[in-house]
């Protein structure tokens, strides 16, 4: 949208005039604002806007009833100019969205927390373990004719070596590569797939893949760029079993998110396609088209939003998935709940509520690089407040 565009908006919601077509634009404009680099509007007019947005809220005015009835609230946006000035240093830009909210109050954190970094733990088939972050690089094991190697860039590498073969004779033996909460970490499988695990996730996967079918199993999030492998002619079927859903793949790049602490299983298909079934019931699977995901709910108890034992498939961002593969969170009308579950795992923090959960939901994005007192205190720029005991986040009222 026209910068001049957006001025005349804000002016026009300030008067109350605003149509709910035209503040469904100026609410997209605040959004696509967060991702953009082209915008030029200074910070004091950008400043300006969002405080004559935010004084026009009806929860600081006490207007007559003809003036509620000319002025909608936008919908409860709350944009945070007072992150502005944290945005050139660390990159955010964060919006929250949230009932009744009250003027804005920052707190400074007492302690600390360092973002997560590149850490794993590799588990070879006679379970002997190394950890990858403090390994040297060059050559780690040899197991079968595979080759274990570490890159300078830090990324595990599987190579079959023809010397190693043993009269073509081999025995099917697995590795696991495994993250700690705060950690993350890349990996090429034998087939030449490459694989990025989020923190406090694992995958568990053959040293040489049978010339059949491909098969590895994970917990937590991993995102995939699947290798086209060929026998006699014909592809070689990829599988990815999570919990109880299965994923099968030719060649592709997806992203699967299946928690343990998280109501549901999230596929979300960026390239190719794929095809999700439920263990053992093949006949009940869905088919996925690029920017689509798929939901599988794990427990019943957490959602009513996903039937028991079907898929769920609806459009989505991919880019907003794949987000923390690239160095960012990135919310998009993301609820406290879920967004405090991703802090826990990337900074190692437990996370406390001190009474009731309100509700709260986010836009927008930070860099997973940036210390967990500066997130912290972004988010409080919409009145939820926090304090850091040790390892604990503690959610106050």
């Amino acid at each position: 949208m026209d910068e001049s565009l957006a001025k005349e908006l804000f002016q026009k919601y300030k008067d109350g005039t605003l149509t709910e077509q035209e503040m469904a634009l100026l609410e997209s404009w605040y959004t696509a604002h967060g991702k953009s680099s082209t915008v030029t509007i200074t910070t004091n007019e950008i400043e300006k806007h969002l405080d004559q947005v935010w004084e026009s809220l009806p929860i600081h005015k006490n207007e007559t009833a003809s003036y509620s009835s000319r002025v909608k609230p936008l919908r409860k946006w709350l944009a945070v100019a007072a992150s502005i000035a944290i945005v050139a240093t660390i990159g955010v830009n964060v919006f929250i969205k949230q009932k009744n909210a009250p003027k804005i109050k920052t707190v400074a954190m007492a302690q600390d927390a360092a973002p997560g970094d590149n850490r794993a733990k590799l588990t070879l088939s006679n379970g002997h373990s190394i950890m990858l972050h403090e390994a040297g690089n060059g050559k780690l094991a040899q197991q079968g004719q595979t080759a274990v190697i570490k890159t300078k860039q830090g990324e595990i590498v599987y190579e079959f070596d023809m010397q190693e073969a043993d009269g073509g004779a081999w025995k099917l033996t697995y590795n696991t590569i495994s993250t700690p909460k705060a950690g993350q970490y890349q990996v090429k499988l034998p087939d030449g797939t490459r694989v990025w695990l989020n923190a406090a996730s694992s995958i568990h996967f053959p040293t040489v893949f049978p010339t059949t079918e491909r098969v590895v199993e994970i917990t937590g999030e991993a995102y995939f760029e699947v290798a086209k492998v060929t026998r006699n002619l014909k592809r070689v079927p990829f599988k990815v079993k999570a919990g109880e859903q299965v994923v099968k793949v030719l060649g592709t790049r997806f992203n699967v998110n299946s928690y343990a602490d998280e109501a549901i299983i999230q596929t979300t298909l960026v390239e190719g396609s794929i095809k999700l079934e439920l263990t053992g019931k093949g006949n009940q699977g869905v088919l996925l088209r690029p920017g689509e995901q798929a939901l599988l709910a794990r427990d019943l108890r957490k959602t009513t939003d996903v039937a028991a034992g079907s898929f769920k498939v609806k459009q989505v961002d991919t880019q907003s998935v794949i987000a923390w593969k690239e160095g960012y969170f990135r919310f998009n009308n993301v609820g406290l709940p879920e967004l405090m579950r991703q802090l826990s795992r990337w900074y190692d923090m437990e996370v406390v509520y001190e009474g009731p959960i309100k509700e709260y939901e986010f836009v927008g994005q930070i860099e997973r690089n940036t210390n967990l007192s500066k997130v912290l205190q972004i988010l409080e720029l919409g009145d939820v407040h926090f304090r850091i005991e040790n390892k604990k986040i503690v959610v106050t009222n």
